[in-house]
């Protein structure tokens, strides 16, 4: 239980102290009265987030500290190796840089520690905590929470995560296999189109040549113009210039039976 709450330079309080009793205590105020500044210095002094902007203008530092009476806390304490005492003194303070320290029962103490040591004495709702019961992701934890069944859920989880690891595997296997297959069709197909091409030895080097032809081609077909040209295509050709010779040795052998 939370017995008394001491504030200073937090926000725009400079310095108050609430003293709580048993059963139900109530804050009331106008808009801006601070009530939601007792809350938030309340989070602060149990290891919550805390920032420069906290501390109270034209102060150098602020502070809250809380005394709190739990049995929860005590065997926290005890657990965590903090002296045990009657009560729970926290004071946390906060400085303009946005460092900050804090103690219990005059021991210093790490923000995570507090936090943790605050789940064991203290919850904390605001008005719009209600909405988390229409998110339908929490239902199932209400459930599990409600039947105590965090034993059965931890098993649970435990086989379904191995159930994953081995649906896991198994993908694996099949996919190789899957794989196995492709390739091996992937083979028959190019044997079948080499099959097909009915290849021959020495093939490719016939083929080189062709190839070789074909590339110059231009090359060729430029070479035989101009030597059909020079043999039959101009005014004096070989063609006709040979032709010339042979009827001048033809007549040479009318004139001459000893030569022909």
């Amino acid at each position: 239980m939370l017995k008394q709450l001491r504030i200073e330079n937090i926000a725009v309080i400079e310095s108050a102290e609430i003293s709580l009793g048993p059963g139900l205590n109530v804050l009331t105020g106008e808009t801006g009265a601070g009530k939601s500044i007792v809350i938030d210095s309340l989070q602060a002094v149990l290891g919550g987030r805390t920032s420069r902007q906290l501390v109270r203008t034209s102060a150098d530092t602020a502070s809250v500290t809380a005394v709190f009476e739990s049995e929860n806390g005590n065997n926290w304490l005890s657990e965590n190796d903090f002296a045990v005492e009657d009560n729970i003194i926290i004071k946390r303070k906060i400085s303009l840089d946005g460092k900050s320290s804090a103690g219990i029962n005059g021991e210093p103490i790490a923000a995570s520690q507090l936090r943790n040591l605050a789940i064991s004495m203290l919850d904390i709702y605001g008005q719009n905590d209600s909405r988390q019961l229409a998110d339908g992701k929490l239902h199932l934890k209400y459930l599990d929470d409600f039947g105590d069944l965090s034993d059965t859920l931890g098993k649970y989880s435990a086989l379904y995560k191995e159930y994953l690891a081995k649906l896991s595997e198994l993908k694996k296997i099949s996919s190789n296999e899957e794989d196995k297959h492709i390739i091996a069709e992937s083979l028959r197909f190019r044997i079948a189109e080499i099959s097909a091409a009915n290849l021959v030895p020495g093939e490719e080097d016939t083929l080189l040549s062709r190839r070789e032809i074909l590339r110059n081609s231009e090359k060729l077909s430029e070479a035989a113009d101009s030597a059909y040209f020079l043999l039959y295509g101009s005014e004096n050709s070989a063609h006709d210039s040979l032709g010339s010779a042979l009827s001048s040795i033809r007549s040479v052998f009318n004139h001459s039976a000893e030569l022909s």
